[in-house]
């Protein structure tokens, strides 16, 4: 499976299904990262390296990592509303 494949997984995972693979999403939508990777290893093989490699090249950014890189979520694509007077 490719990194792309892999990464729209995730996707899907992070933004709907976390239970497909048995983990449970604060209430930030944060998971630790360990998690994450043994859970989709359940499916596809999957480390550290290709996680890091789909959040760095991944031209829409829909990843962040915590500032320890020890949670990972998925980002919010839609705009803040900006207040207006």
């Amino acid at each position: 499976m490719s990194l792309t494949e892999i990464s729209k997984y995730m996707s899907l995972i992070l933004r709907h299904k976390p239970e497909e693979i048995g983990i449970t999403l604060d209430e930030h939508g944060w998971v630790e990262v360990k998690d994450l990777i043994e859970g989709i290893f359940k499916t596809y093989p999957f480390d550290l390296a290709m996680l890091e490699e789909i959040v760095a090249t991944d031209n829409k950014q829909r990843y962040s990592f915590s500032e320890d890189h020890m949670l990972i979520r998925a980002r919010s694509l839609l705009r803040p509303l900006i207040k207006r007077g």
